[in-house]
Parts: C-alpha cells; sequence; structure tokens
C-alpha cells in the first residue's frame, strides 16, 4: 500500500482531439487551446469546445481534426503519491526529470496503453481505453488501501 496520499478520479474523455499534421508545421498557435505533442506529427486536444472549428479552419488542409475522446476515460490522480501509483503494473520511470507537466507520455499499465499528462507537480491525467476503465480504478484503489477496492 502506498504511503504518500493520493485521491483517483475517473471521468469520460469526451473532450480529445487528435490533430494531426501532414507536413512539418506546428499546430496554429492558441494560447486558449491546451495541446499535447503525441507523436512527431500529432498533438491531442483537450477541451478545444467552441475553438474546435476554429482550429479545423485554421489547420485547412495541412491536416486533420478527429475526436478520439469517446473511446477513452480521463482519470485524475492527485497528491504526492501519484508518480508511485502510476508505477503499480506499469513499466514508466515516473522519476525522470524529463516528465513532466504538458507532456503526454504513452506507456503500458496492466498490459493495456495508456496517455499519461502530468498537468502539475501533484497531479496527473491518465488516458485509457473506456473498456479497461473498470479494471485499472479497482487495481488503484486496492493499491492506496480504499476499502472494497
Amino acid at each position: 500500500m502506498i504511503d504518500a496520499p493520493v485521491t483517483v478520479s475517473f471521468a469520460p474523455a469526451a473532450d480529445v482531439l487528435a490533430l494531426d499534421l501532414w507536413d512539418s508545421g506546428v499546430p496554429p498557435a492558441d494560447s486558449a487551446l491546451r495541446l499535447l505533442h503525441a507523436e512527431p506529427r500529432r498533438w491531442w486536444v483537450i477541451g478545444a469546445g467552441d475553438a474546435a472549428e476554429a482550429l479545423a479552419a485554421a489547420v485547412g488542409e495541412r491536416g486533420a481534426l478527429t475526436p478520439i475522446g469517446g473511446g477513452l476515460v480521463r482519470a485524475t490522480l492527485a497528491g504526492p503519491g501519484w508518480r508511485w501509483l502510476l508505477s503499480v503494473s506499469g513499466w514508466l520511470d515516473t522519476a525522470d526529470p524529463a516528465f513532466g507537466k504538458g507532456l503526454l507520455v504513452g506507456s503500458v499499465i496492466h498490459h493495456v496503453p495508456v496517455w499519461i499528462d502530468a498537468i502539475g507537480d501533484d497531479a496527473c491525467e491518465v488516458y485509457l481505453p473506456s473498456s479497461y476503465a473498470a479494471t485499472l480504478a479497482d487495481l488503484w484503489q486496492r493499491a492506496i488501501g480504499v476499502p472494497g477496492g
């Protein structure tokens, strides 16, 4: 069981869009958008809302903007123990100083692909397939000592 406090909450990740650029450019600048560089020519756009249409227009024929959040769940891990909790059945060096805010990291936990965004020193968001949410919730609740988890 973990000694450092951490809480875990789950919510649908319906607001995630994939922005694929087919050239070597970068996404249009918009300080209101939360962009996470996921792959060499792919960014995740989190919570674009009404700005999605303007972003798609700005990208034009350079790429595509596709909703991908429907099949994902967002788990928020908060508290000083979140890095340790990710190591439970996972293969990720969470102590690496390069693993920090604004970097989307792909890994596996219990043989399932996950994407992790460190949103601050004491919190991260983990994006995972919806079909795996109950299993991962159980694994993490047991690790932090939640009764009945």
